[in-house]
């Protein structure tokens, strides 16, 4: 099972101030290469809307590298995104990230021409606020 990470709590929190139901937490994707070769991947958070919309939610924190983390988070999302698509799995993919990383490391212009120019579709966010925890924008909005 993968580590939590440092605001993982808090975004439960932040989703169910608002209404949300939490699935499940780690969400399995599995993915056979073969009969041999099975690679299980996690994600943090199932969600469901009081609306009954369901997201997948992985959560990061960009503090201790913050470069070297938005790469990460990048390819991370990159490799769910492909396993999920690969399954047939339409679920949108969201990365909960701080409003403080987010306007510190997503917003600058280099994370912004990686996402932008590189990427098949843009990254979606849900961006919080650990110290309100409150949600503070979901980007695209749901």
């Amino acid at each position: 099972m993968p580590a939590r990470d440092q605001f993982h709590d808090i975004v439960i929190r932040c989703l169910v101030k608002v209404g949300w139901t939490i699935l499940r937490e780690h969400y399995a994707v599995v993915v056979a290469d073969n009969n041999d070769v099975i690679r299980r991947l996690f994600i943090d958070i199932a969600a469901q809307s009081p609306t009954a919309q369901i997201v997948l939610i992985e959560v990061k924190s960009l503090e201790s590298s913050p470069t070297r983390q938005f790469m990460t988070l990048v390819g991370q999302y990159l490799v769910h995104r492909t396993a999920l698509d690969s399954l047939g799995n339409a679920t949108p993919l969201y990365v909960a990230i701080s409003d403080k990383d987010y306007e510190r490391i997503i917003w600058q212009p280099l994370a912004q021409n990686v996402i932008r120019d590189m990427l098949a579709a843009p990254i979606p966010f849900v961006v919080f606020n650990p110290a309100e925890e409150e949600i503070v924008e979901w980007i695209p909005p749901l």
